[in-house]
Formats: C-alpha cells, sequence, structure tokens
C-alpha cells in the first residue's frame, strides 16, 4: 500500500511538471507574436519605401477650368507621371475643343507644380462698320468679347448684344461751326417831299452774318444728330430803309382856277406866288418849340405864314407851281423871323432840312 507520504511526494512532482509546461507554452507564444510583430514592421516599412519612391517620381500639378458662359470656375490639383499636358488632360477625363483655350501648349511637356487652364470658348459673330466677322472668344461680356477679337470700342461706342451677335457701333463727336445769312428788314419811313404813292430806295441796307456752333454725332461715319451750342452774330444786318412819300398829290393843271375859282376841288379868294421852306416839329430841330405862334402844337398841315400877307388861322392849299409836288391843305398857324413877305414855312414831322428851298402857289382858300 502506498503511504500517505509517497502521495504527496508525487502530487508534488506533477505540479512542478505542469508549470513547467506553462512556462514552455508561454515562451512559445511570445516568440510567436515577436515574429508577427517583425513582419508587420517589414510590411510597413516596405509600404513606406515603395510610397516614396512613387511619389518622387510623381509631378503634382494644378488644373482649372474657366466657363464665363456657364460660370464655372474650378480647380483641382492632382498627381500625375503623364509626360505632356494633353496626357494629363486625357488622364483627368478633360478633352479641349477647338474653341477652347489652354494657356500653355498641349505638347508641353509637364514639370512639378506646373499650372494648365482650360477657358471655354464659342463662336460669336461681329458686326462692326459694315462688316461681318465669326471669331472664337472665351469672354462672356460683350465689350470684353470684343477686345479679345482684336476690336477696341471708343468712348462713345455703343454695343448690342444679341445672343451669338455682337454689334459694334462706332460713335464719334466733333464741334462744328456754320454760318447763315440774316436776313435785312425793310424800313419804311414817311417823306412829305413825295407825292403819296410814290417811293425812294434811301439805303439798300445789308444783310448780317451769323455763326453757329454745332455738336455733330455720327455712328459708322454717317451724321445721326446735331445739336445747336450757340451762335452768335459777327455781322448786324442793316435794313433797307425806303421813304414812302405822304405829300398830297399835286393837282392837275385842269383843276386850277386863275380867275378866283378853285384848286383841287377848293373854294379859293386869293393866289400867291412864293417861296417855300420847311421846318421840323421836332424838338430837337425846332430849338425846343412844339407850339406854334397861336399856342397849337405843330405838326404837319401847320405853316408860318407873313400875317400881313396872309392872315393867322387862314386855311391855305400849298402846291408847285407845275404840280411836280405838293403839300395840300394846311393852317397858317405860326410866324417866323424869317418870314416875311412872300415866304410861306411849311411844317414837317422831321427831315426837314432836305427840303430846301422851292417855289409854291399858295391859294388862300374860303
Amino acid at each position: 500500500m502506498t503511504t500517505q507520504e509517497e502521495k504527496s511526494k508525487r502530487g508534488a512532482l506533477l505540479e512542478m511538471r505542469k508549470k513547467r509546461e506553462e512556462r514552455r507554452l508561454a515562451k512559445l507564444k511570445a516568440r510567436r507574436r515577436k515574429k508577427i510583430a517583425a513582419v508587420t514592421v517589414l510590411a510597413a516599412v516596405a509600404a513606406i519605401v515603395c510610397g516614396t519612391v512613387f511619389n518622387a517620381s510623381a509631378k503634382e500639378i494644378t488644373i482649372t477650368e474657366i466657363n464665363e458662359f456657364t460660370g464655372l470656375n474650378e480647380t483641382q490639383t492632382v498627381r500625375t507621371r503623364s509626360g505632356s499636358v494633353e496626357e494629363v488632360l486625357e488622364e483627368h477625363g478633360l478633352d479641349v475643343g477647338e474653341t477652347d483655350r489652354l494657356n500653355v501648349p498641349a505638347k508641353k511637356p509637364v514639370e512639378d507644380n506646373d499650372d494648365i487652364i482650360i477657358k471655354r470658348g464659342k463662336r460669336v459673330t461681329i458686326k462692326s462698320g459694315g462688316d461681318e466677322k465669326v471669331v472664337t472668344v472665351t469672354k462672356a461680356d460683350a465689350k470684353d468679347a470684343l477686345v479679345e477679337a482684336g476690336y477696341i470700342p471708343g468712348e462713345l461706342d455703343q454695343i448690342n448684344a444679341d445672343g451669338d451677335t455682337i454689334e459694334l457701333v462706332s460713335i464719334s463727336q466733333s464741334n462744328e461751326v456754320t454760318t447763315e445769312t440774316v436776313k435785312r428788314g425793310v424800313e419804311y419811313i414817311d417823306d412829305p417831299n413825295l407825292p403819296q404813292g410814290q417811293e425812294k430806295v434811301i439805303d439798300e441796307g445789308q444783310d448780317g452774318i451769323r455763326e453757329i456752333q454745332h455738336q455733330v454725332t455720327y455712328q459708322n461715319g454717317q451724321e445721326s444728330e446735331r445739336l445747336i451750342l450757340g451762335e452768335n452774330i459777327t455781322l448786324e444786318p442793316r435794313n433797307k430803309v425806303i421813304a414812302k412819300g405822304t405829300a398830297a398829290a399835286a393837282p392837275a393843271r385842269s383843276d386850277v382856277s386863275d380867275d378866283g375859282g378853285s384848286v383841287n376841288g377848293y373854294r379859293y379868294k386869293k393866289k400867291i406866288t412864293m417861296t417855300a421852306t420847311a421846318y421840323s416839329a421836332s424838338r430837337t430841330e425846332n430849338g425846343g418849340f412844339t407850339l406854334s405862334a397861336t399856342g397849337n402844337a405843330v405838326g404837319y398841315g401847320t405853316v408860318a405864314v407873313d400875317p400881313n400877307v396872309v392872315p393867322l388861322g387862314s386855311k391855305v392849299y400849298v402846291t408847285a407851281p407845275d404840280g411836280s409836288w405838293s403839300y395840300g391843305i394846311a393852317t397858317a398857324d405860326d410866324t417866323g423871323g424869317a418870314i416875311k413877305g412872300n415866304r410861306i414855312d411849311l411844317c414837317y414831322p422831321d427831315g426837314a432840312s432836305a427840303f430846301g428851298r422851292r417855289n409854291c402857289v399858295v391859294y388862300v382858300l374860303e
């Protein structure tokens, strides 16, 4: 029989063997974990090395696509190992049409940090000065499109845009001076020395000249508007002056009766041959006097006489001996220092100095 002591020894031996096995298995697991970690590290290092090698041979390129007609403006940064610009664009699905514009040649080799810009364009028709031209533009603004196409609009030029058609209307302005004639007027003055119905040109006068300043607007070389800026008379017109006769018509010789009968239909009682002069009713031409010797206002139809020959207040008819002129009916209402004997002074509104001295016949009416 196994004693109790032997059982205890055998149990202790088994326990020792179990612990040695556990320690062996633990060491084995630790060695496996170290191997796995080492492989993982090697794989990571390999990936890093490969990536570094790849990135070292790739180029970083910026691509910008602009379309002003649609409002597109996008920029992307890519890495590529392509050799030329067109290969980079093809690699990223970007095509360049006939109306599009690149900032660099398509065949240009790409380099690191290159910028590629694609501007999308379209064809438009430009009308200018009667000509039409189809061009490709990338600018949506009509004025910018004209400049891009080689047209330089002036400050006043007009731009009309309608769909794919742009019209450039050339506008220019200039200041111009023209002259025109200012027609002379006609001025009539009464002439008591001319029979009624007769006229005489005293002064032919002269047409004037007016300068007119214009602002003239031209569209495509054709005048479209003319505005007057101002005008100036450079030569004043002078009126044509015509004397208009106011003297009563001379009586026909058959109307005069030498036997104390009648003159021009008026009965007379005395016929006197006299010398006639004239004076003016104008204050400035008559020494400041405006009233006759009898206190009446002087004017046409007032005559000055010698009261010893023709009594004051008498009605008279004055005419030329040959009937070439006639003063007509008047009132002997005035006197004068030089009017003595067979003298008579005839009053006119003005211009009496032209009358001079004339022979006349004075009929003292009944």
